[in-house]
């Protein structure tokens, strides 16, 4: 109700009612143009899971499903799980166990979707280079075993190109879940219907 520069008396304003802002939604352009994607990211962990997920409760279950194969190495191997609290300044890592016995240190980075965007994948694969050669000098008499978990698929192979090409540089240590349970020597693999089993077994524990 003011024209640039003409100030206009308040009275004579266009009240501002409820109608009014009805109106505005209705004609603004972006507000109309969105609508809600309720559809699963088939290469998001969640995409496994049958009942239906908030964005919370997806974090969460990524966070639940990394606990879980903590537990399993501990109790199925012999190794010590070497990670430590977070420091400032220090680059987080996920999963990091040694083997004693035969001098071996395992490091893994877990992600319950790969499918990030150029940036944020290149953010990852190079944390993990960076992790890996930080343990070199950290541990020089060790053997450093390490890969980037992708914890929606059984191997790499199984993960679409697009994702497969994102991480290139580190095809090597890029790993579903049976490829890591080998990398640990863990006499366990899943097929599809089995892994997707554990999964919401998983998640009607954490949510029932």
């Amino acid at each position: 109700c003011i024209t640039e520069h003409v100030p206009v008396p308040v009275e004579k304003c266009e009240p501002i009612t409820e109608d009014a802002l009805l109106t505005l939604i209705h004609e603004n352009q972006y507000i109309q143009s969105c609508s809600s994607n309720k559809k699963k990211d088939v290469n998001s962990l969640s995409s496994l899971i049958t009942r239906d997920l908030s964005q919370s409760d997806c974090i969460k279950l990524g966070n639940g499903v990394e606990k879980f194969f903590i537990d399993l190495i501990m109790k199925f191997t012999s190794y010590t799980n070497i990670k430590e609290k977070n420091k400032k300044g220090e680059k987080e890592k996920d999963h990091l166990f040694c083997d004693e016995e035969k001098k071996v240190i395992y490091y893994a980075e877990l992600k319950a979707n790969l499918n990030l965007d150029t940036e944020k994948s290149m953010s990852t694969y190079t944390k993990c280079i960076a992790i890996a050669e930080g343990l070199k000098t950290e541990y020089p008499e060790y053997t450093i075993n390490w890969c980037l978990l992708g914890l929606r698929q059984l191997t790499s192979h199984d993960m679409p190109s697009i994702i497969q090409k994102k991480y290139s540089t580190i095809k090597d240590n890029l790993f579903g879940i049976n490829q890591y349970l080998t990398m640990l020597n863990i006499d366990l693999r899943f097929n599809i219907e089995t892994y997707t089993s554990l999964l919401n077994n998983i998640a009607n524990a954490m949510f029932d």
